[in-house]
Order: C-alpha cells, then structure tokens, then sequence
C-alpha cells in the first residue's frame, strides 16, 4: 500500500517494490488509499504560493491539478463556491476547513 503525499499521480513509481525489480515483482497489490484531512490541508496550503495566506482560484486549480483532478479549473470554481462563505474570490486560513471537507467528498486517493 503506497502512502507517498509527494506524488500522488506516480505513487507506484515510488514503490521499493517496483523500483527494485520491476511492476510484475509485486506480491501486494497496490491500492489507492483515502487522502486524511491533514495530508490534504499540507497538500493545499503548500499550493499558496505568494505567501499571503490564502488560495486563489489559479493556486486552487493547481492543487486539483496536483492531486489528480480530471478538471482541476472547474473544480477550483467548484471548491469557491463551495468554500469561499466572505466571497471575497479566496479560501482563507478560517475556510480552509471547510475546502479540506469538500476536497474529501470528492474521494481523491493515493494511488
């Protein structure tokens, strides 16, 4: 079972497993496990990268683009919507639970 944050998307490559003798060396099958609340708070905070704070919608689509989202623009807009209870177009340090709630509803894994 993986559990690298760093990669997400290339998890299996980071495999001891894999790296070593190759994808057919498995004896465990590989699964996706549930990203929890505190690995995706790190995940998104880390995508603030002006440093004030906050996410706007671009750092919000990169962080969908990160974790594997098909439509990481449209989720972004999605997750303001969802999120953004000022509407002033930023999810704040005092939103960010309620992005980190919405996040999970959409079952983003490690796989």
């Amino acid at each position: 079972m993986h559990r690298a944050v760093d990669s997400p998307k290339n998890a299996h490559m980071n495999c001891s497993a894999c790296k070593n003798r190759g994808p057919k060396a498995h004896r465990i099958k590989c699964a996706p496990v549930p990203l929890t609340k505190a690995q995706l708070k790190l995940i998104l905070v880390s995508f603030d990268r002006n440093g004030d704070n906050r996410l706007s919608k671009q750092e919000l689509k990169d962080a969908f683009n990160y974790i594997g989202s098909h439509f990481p623009s449209w989720r972004a807009g999605r997750a303001l919507r969802r999120a953004d209870d000022n509407e002033d177009g930023y999810i704040s340090e005092g939103e960010m639970d309620d992005l980190v709630e919405y996040v999970l509803q959409c079952g983003y894994t490690i796989s």
